[in-house]
């Protein structure tokens, strides 16, 4: 399996935080534009196995009541070496390097 993207673990906590379904997700997304959203969209973003666009991410970080920059594992934040850690996430199952 390719991981393809950083952000699914973390859209996955997020959303159990605040109590959501997949389908309540992708419901509250679309009432926000992005038609496109799906429940099953919101799994293969959680199971890290399609990409994720710039402004998928600024709807869920809007769907999610977060700052965009809290979608990414907080290791990166701290990071001095961003391919490395980058490249410890996709190893990663859960997305912690």
């Amino acid at each position: 399996m390719k991981i393809q993207n950083i952000i699914g673990p973390k859209i996955r906590r997020l959303r159990h935080l605040n109590g959501l379904s997949q389908d309540a997700l992708a419901t509250k997304l679309q009432l926000l534009g992005m038609a496109y959203a799906t429940r099953s969209r919101i799994s293969k973003i959680e199971a890290r196995l399609i990409r994720v666009s710039e402004i998928d991410i600024y709807f869920l970080s809007s769907a999610l009541g977060v700052p965009m920059e809290e979608l990414y594992p907080s290791v990166l934040h701290a990071s001095d070496n961003l391919h490395e850690v980058v490249q410890k996430l996709k190893k990663s199952r859960y997305g912690v390097a």
